[in-house]
């Protein structure tokens, strides 16, 4: 007769801390929410310096493409294999002609402001580096970010925001309206 109410409790209280165990999330939908925060930086009045919205949004694009590509070589599964290789070559794939006109365009801006090419995506790709030191997120916020450039409600590469917003450290800021 003692064993009852022992039983009854016992399944009351099992039944109680299931309920309180925690649920696993849900596999969150693919969106731009996982760029690192930055500081919020005031547009520039300084014409010469700042970048209008088409030169922004193709500096932007090209420091993504080389966050991702750094992204690829850093992230790492158990085994020591690479974690985004196939969603790295599944971007190249379904952007080439977004990052071959992106490439022209690039151009041009470094030309424009007297950049070399070369150095400016070594820096991307510098600056990108240090990040998976910095940034306790680093993989994860990149497996969001390829999730999210491959979803099919991303039409276009300017949709696809740089994990890491490089911009206001490199001193490429919006110009004032």
């Amino acid at each position: 007769m003692t064993m009852k109410p022992m039983f009854a409790a016992g399944l009351v209280l099992s039944l109680a801390l299931a309920a309180c165990a925690p649920k696993p999330l849900a596999e969150k939908k693919p969106a731009p929410d996982y760029q690192m925060k930055v500081a919020q930086v005031a547009p520039s009045t300084n014409k010469q310096l700042c970048y209008d919205e088409q030169s922004l949004a193709t500096y932007n694009a090209r420091m993504m493409q080389q966050e991702l590509a750094v992204g690829t070589l850093s992230c790492q599964n158990a085994d020591g294999s690479r974690m985004f290789s196939k969603e790295y070559g599944d971007v190249l794939a379904k952007f080439s002609g977004d990052l071959s006109a992106n490439a022209v365009e690039i151009k041009a801006i470094a030309a424009k402001r007297r950049l070399n090419m070369d150095v400016l995506v070594t820096e991307f790709a510098n600056r990108e580096a240090q990040r998976r030191n910095e940034d306790p997120e680093y993989c994860s916020r990149l497996k969001r970010a390829f999730a999210w450039a491959l979803s099919p409600d991303v039409t276009s590469l300017s949709q696809v925001p740089p994990p890491h917003d490089l911009g206001p450290e490199m001193n490429a800021l919006p110009c004032s309206k």
